[in-house]
């Protein structure tokens, strides 16, 4: 049997590829960022992870904050974000996984992808219709100790609460991050492999038009 060979997610001028994937609340971000992580070789910057640590939750209340579907505090999450694309090697593209959520966090990305020297990102979006995201969430549930559990934020009050900021605040992101960057919307309904083959064809497509791009100058 031939091996396919590994995706390649470096440009043509040998800067790896980054991708922010942003979408819906229950839409499969998480899911479908450390799939492109583990097949384009990419470090995934999941921002629900880095709160979660010890380390960060002892900075503010996080199981209020959870409960209630709001953010965690942008001055934790700018930090993240400065630390985290500091440490990864320019050698290794980074996969956005939801976030930037607000307006401020986003273009703190775009100053420190700049300033890094790094490839602008490809930001595609995974949108499902309303009645899915009440499902999904009513149904999703996470392992704790090996049981599984419903997800503290997935309760009515919260998903209200999220949905909100969502439309108050991913709208401006996503207009700031359109107006610099490559956008694709991407449908997430479907199997977790329909949605991911998707949103690779939509990078073969960006990076497609890249490759022309480049060989036109």
């Amino acid at each position: 049997m031939t091996r396919r060979a590994k995706p390649d997610a470096a440009a043509g001028d040998g800067r790896p590829m980054n991708i922010i994937l942003l979408g819906d609340p229950a839409s499969g971000k998480g899911t479908q960022s450390a799939r492109l992580a583990r097949r384009y070789g990419m470090y995934d910057l999941d921002m629900g992870r880095e709160v979660n640590r010890p380390s960060v939750v002892a900075r503010y209340d996080y199981d209020h904050t959870t409960a209630i579907g709001k953010l965690t505090p942008t001055e934790i999450v700018r930090t993240i974000f400065i630390d985290k694309i500091a440490a990864t090697p320019p050698t290794k593209g980074i996969v956005f996984s939801g976030t930037p959520k607000m307006i401020g966090e986003a273009r703190l990305v775009e100053r420190l992808l700049r300033g890094d020297g790094r490839r602008d990102p490809l930001v595609a979006y995974l949108h499902i219709p309303v009645r899915e995201i009440r499902f999904r969430t009513e149904h999703r549930r996470v392992y704790v100790h090996g049981r599984p559990v419903r997800r503290a934020d997935d309760t009515i009050r919260a998903l209200a609460n999220r949905r909100r900021y969502y439309r108050d605040q991913i709208a401006k992101v996503v207009a700031f991050f359109r107006a610099r960057y490559a956008f694709v919307r991407i449908s997430g309904m479907g199997t977790e492999d329909e949605v991911a083959a998707r949103i690779e064809a939509a990078i073969a497509r960006y990076e497609a038009r890249m490759a022309r791009a480049r060989t036109s100058l």
